[in-house]
């Protein structure tokens, strides 16, 4: 049997706005794979994390563990809280898949991150999340793992970006990732990736091996 399917969606959005809507609940539950979702804090019924993303982490890692192993799969800001919980349990993860994350996210200034972006305010709204909840959030952020410790996540790992993706590109993190291999979505930006049919079929194709 399959290891569960762990779903963390991006910044702004909930697990059925970012999985469900966009197909991968239903094909991936059609493959047999138990699908489990988990969102962000102050997201969906999620609540806020006054520790804010380290406690967020913490409440990953715990549902993992008690799952292991899983395969991760996360979208974005969803992607930087997967790999931040498989640098912290690396032996929970079977496989892990980051989708919308890369070289950027380490350029960028990650504490007190500022405004969030109209497409996300927009995307908030559409999903039926309070701003301030999903703000409070983005404040609690903190800088990205330095790239050594992405050494510790040994299992496959797959990074999936857009060709015209604002957080790409993705060598400096794919090199130091020990196991890794990446698909580059041509003609794709930021967040149309996880509605993108080569995205959807590039993991299922990777989950599969």
């Amino acid at each position: 049997m399959s290891a569960p399917v762990v779903l963390v969606h991006g910044l702004g959005s909930s697990f059925e706005h970012n999985w469900g809507v966009t197909g991968w609940i239903d094909i991936l539950e059609s493959e047999s794979f138990e699908v489990v979702g988990h969102e962000l804090p102050g997201h969906g019924s999620a609540p806020q994390a006054p520790g804010g993303e380290t406690e967020a982490v913490q409440r990953l890692v715990s549902l993992v563990t008690d799952r292991a192993p899983v395969l991760g799969i996360g979208f974005s800001a969803g992607a930087r809280l997967i790999l931040r919980a498989a640098i912290a349990s690396p032996d929970s993860f079977e496989k892990v898949v980051l989708l919308g994350i890369g070289d950027g996210m380490w350029q960028q200034r990650e504490e007190g991150s500022g405004e969030m972006p109209d497409l996300v305010l927009q995307l908030l709204e559409t999903a039926g999340n309070d701003r301030d909840s999903v703000q409070n959030y983005v404040d609690g952020f903190t800088a990205m793992p330095a790239l050594s410790e992405l050494s510790k996540l040994t299992m496959p790992t797959l990074v999936v970006i857009g060709e015209r993706d604002m957080v790409g590109p993705v060598d400096d993190m794919v090199a130091a990732l020990p196991n890794a291999k990446a698909v580059v979505l041509k003609g794709v930006d930021h967040f149309s990736t996880t509605s993108n049919f080569n995205c959807q079929d590039a993991v299922l194709r990777f989950l599969s091996e």
